[in-house]
């Protein structure tokens, strides 16, 4: 006979129970519309094998540390793209005219230039 918080019930009466508890576990907040159950993500749910030695992980941590330890890079779907650094002169002039920008509008505002 399973136990239900501390009482023996009958195989029905702990089906009904669980299916009970399930239902409201999963129902859904009126006002929010946000499941009342929190949302676990675990560590890792299959075994995972290492693209670096082979060998079968079953914790994405460990996974992690074995990548890091071999120097790789885990990526994701995403293409990787490379971010342009503008040259020392385009930075210059960016800050000039953030410079001119900002005592335009001071001057506006009645403040003078800085």
């Amino acid at each position: 006979m399973p136990t239900f918080l501390g009482q023996t019930v009958s195989q029905a009466e702990f089906q009904r129970l669980k299916a009970h508890y399930e239902e409201m576990a999963f129902q859904r907040r009126p006002a929010q519309g946000q499941l009342c159950a929190p949302m676990l993500i675990s560590d890792c749910q299959n075994a995972v094998q290492s693209m670096t030695n082979g060998q079968v992980y079953d914790s994405k941590s460990e996974l992690r540390k074995e990548y890091r330890r071999a120097g790789v890079i885990e990526v994701g779907n995403d293409v990787p793209t490379k971010r342009a650094t503008p040259s020392r002169d385009e930075r210059d002039q960016r800050k000039k005219a953030r410079q001119a920008s900002v005592g335009k509008a001071l001057s506006q505002a009645g403040f003078g230039a800085p």
